[in-house]
C-alpha cells in the first residue's frame, strides 16, 4: 500500500516513528509532519507564512506548517508516488466525540478523504505512553485487511486504542462519534467514548457533510416566508 503518514504532535514523535518503523516492512510509506507540536489545529492551513520543508532521509521530510499543510504538500509537490491512503498518528490522548473536530490528527485524515482508501486517524488513550508498539502493530493488521472493507468515498477510520499496559487484550468496537453531547448520553453504549472507557478498541467511520437532508425542507419553507 502507498502511504502518506503524518501526525499532530511533530515528524520526530515517538507515536509516528512506531507506526513508521511498523509499516514501512510491508507498505511504501511518505512520512512528512509538522517541525513542531501542532495539536488542536484541527483542519487548519498556512496562508500567511511561506511554507518550508525539510528532508532528513529518502520519503521522511518535516514542513513549517499544520498537519494539512503536511498532507497537501506531500499530495501535491513531494511525494514521489500516488498515495492510496493518508494515515495520521499515533496521537497520545484519545480523540472522542466532539473533540474529533478541533484534533490535527483527525484534520490531516479527513484531508486524505478521497483516496482509494478510507484514511486512518490513530490515538491511544493515554498522554503518558511511551511505548506505541501496540497500537502501530493494530493499525498495520487493519491496513492488511482493508480490501474487505467497502465505504463511501470522503470516510475515514477514526480509531483510538486503549492504553495497552491497562487492557493488554482488547477487543474491537465498532462505534460512533457524536458531536452533540446530548446525542452521545442518549446513545452512550454505541460512543467511542464509552466502549474506549470499557477498555476496547473504538474503530468510528466519520465524515464531512456540509449538507442536513432532515433540515433543508424547513429553511426552505422559511426562505419563501420571510426572504
Amino acid at each position: 500500500m502507498k502511504i502518506i503518514l503524518t501526525n499532530d504532535d511533530g515528524f520526530d514523535h515517538p507515536g509516528i516513528s512506531a507506526l513508521f518503523n511498523e509499516l514501512k516492512e510491508n507498505h511504501e510509506v511518505f512520512l512528512i509532519g509538522p517541525d513542531q507540536n501542532r495539536s488542536g489545529f484541527s483542519s487548519a492551513i498556512t496562508f500567511l507564512t511561506p511554507l518550508k520543508h525539510k528532508k532528513f532521509a529518502e520519503n521522511f521530510y518535516s514542513l513549517n506548517g499544520t498537519p494539512v499543510d503536511c498532507v497537501k504538500i506531500a499530495r501535491n509537490l513531494l511525494c514521489p508516488f500516488e498515495p492510496e491512503i493518508v494515515i495520521s498518528g499515533i496521537n497520545p490522548g484519545p480523540n472522542l466525540g466532539s473533540d474529533a473536530i478541533l484534533s490535527g490528527t483527525v484534520g490531516a485524515a479527513l484531508d486524505g478523504r478521497n483516496l482509494k482508501y478510507p484514511s486512518i486517524a490513530v490515538s491511544v488513550a493515554s498522554f503518558e505512553i511511551v511505548d506505541f508498539s501496540f497500537a502501530a502493530k493494530f493499525i498495520s493488521k487493519v491496513l492488511d485487511n482493508l480490501d474487505n472493507l467497502k465505504l463511501e468515498n470522503f470516510q475515514i477510520l477514526n480509531i483510538n486504542v486503549p492504553d495497552h499496559n491497562k487492557f493488554p487484550d482488547p477487543k474491537i468496537k465498532i462505534t460512533k462519534t457524536f458531536l452533540n453531547e446530548e446525542d452521545c448520553e442518549r446513545n452512550y453504549d454505541s460512543s467511542d467514548r464509552k466502549n474506549l472507557e470499557d477498555g476496547n478498541i473504538s474503530i468510528s467511520p466519520i465524515k464531512i457533510d456540509m449538507h442536513s437532508n432532515s433540515e433543508y425542507q424547513a429553511v426552505e419553507d422559511w426562505s419563501k416566508i420571510s426572504l
